[in-house]
């Protein structure tokens, strides 16, 4: 009875023990392969399911080349060379504006998917610069190049700084002189700022995008309220348009009459800034004078006769549009005279008359 109750003690203090290795040695495994998890150590066990692959299961222990685990609340046994013991996982962000996802560890592998920007990726390992990650539910590769473990700050919470444009600038989709031309802003607009590039351009939001600007041409001092001073009257020397931006290209807002009087505030390559409409427009300097031209009652006049009945043109040319024409001994008041030609007012228009038909002899 003594040497039972000592056999009884020792089998139940190496129950004990096992139970404590087993214990010690729990750990994650994951399948390598779909492969069943059977009710014993042995392939003629029953199966209890199946551990699918890449499925991550818990480590119980072991029996010779079999493995204890636990799935799904079920546990059982499977050949030990269809695991792998489960690797710490670490997490990176996706530092490219899209970074795709390869079925393989190389870049000619097939593409099953894309990741976002500042995308936090779970690795599971690391093969030859490549991370080995799950994507939908299947194994998949990310190069690590273009990933990072510094999570990415929230835009949110990003400090912005204010600064004020110093010159009329363009603003760039990329920080260099040479960036696609996203538009431009005028000087003294204000701007927020996320951060300054090491090359010197500032990062900003425009009409929605990620955009740059040149840190040459801002400041952080806030102008001085500008008072719009007019730089005197201009006159147009022509029929001309109004653009909306200081170029030939400029979106057209409308048009001014020839001898048109303008206010303007600013003169910008050649073109002159000015209310239009109740807008900021521009006109080229290049058709305006500052020479208020005379008007037509300061003009002096002469009068003439016509010696024959004659024809009205629309310009100085006897090829031009016939505009009417005058019977013999019509008295004329003209304004000058162009190549033998006399400028007229005919109907409410400027019109021509050949000098070589009229007289300043009253008939």
């Amino acid at each position: 009875m003594k040497m039972q109750r000592r056999w009884k003690c020792v089998w139940l203090g190496a129950v004990a023990t096992i139970a404590m290795c087993v214990n010690a040695l729990a750990a994650n495994v994951t399948a390598n392969t779909a492969v069943n998890i059977r009710s014993g150590p042995d392939n003629s066990a029953s199966v209890v399911c199946v551990l699918p692959k890449d499925a991550t299961a818990e480590k119980l222990g072991n029996s010779g080349n079999w493995i204890q685990v636990k799935y799904n609340n079920k546990t059982g046994y499977v050949y030990k060379r269809y695991l792998n013991d489960a690797e710490a996982t670490t997490t990176v962000y996706v530092t490219a504006s899209s970074l795709n996802v390869r079925s393989e560890p190389k870049a000619s592998a097939e593409k099953i998917g894309a990741l976002k920007k500042n995308a936090a990726v779970e690795v599971k390992a690391s093969q030859n610069g490549w991370y080995k990650i799950t994507y939908k539910g299947k194994t998949g590769y990310i190069n690590a190049k273009y990933t990072t473990t510094t999570k990415p700050a929230d835009t949110a919470k990003t400090k912005t700084t204010t600064v004020y444009t110093t010159a009329d600038m363009n603003v760039r989709a990329t920080p260099n002189k040479n960036g696609k031309h996203l538009g431009w802003l005028k000087k003294g607009t204000a701007v927020e700022t996320y951060k300054k590039t090491d090359n010197g351009w500032y990062q900003i939001k425009f009409k929605g995008k990620t955009a740059y600007i040149s840190g040459k041409y801002v400041t952080t001092t806030k102008p001085a309220e500008a008072v719009e001073e007019s730089m005197g009257t201009v006159y147009t020397t022509a029929d001309m348009n109004v653009r909306a931006t200081p170029n030939k290209n400029g979106k057209h807002l409308g048009w001014l009459k020839k001898d048109t009087a303008v206010e303007p505030y600013k003169l910008i390559n050649g073109w002159y800034e000015f209310k239009f409409k109740g807008q900021t427009a521009y006109i080229s300097g290049k058709y305006t004078t500052a020479t208020k031209p005379a008007t037509v009652t300061e003009v002096k006049t002469t009068t003439v006769y016509t010696t024959a009945d004659m024809n009205v043109r629309a310009t100085p040319d006897k090829h031009s549009k016939q505009l009417g024409w005058l019977k013999k001994g019509t008295a004329v008041e003209t304004y000058e005279q162009t190549n033998g030609w006399y400028q007229i007012e005919y109907n409410g228009q400027a019109a021509y008359i050949s000098a070589k038909y009229t007289t300043t002899k009253k008939p």
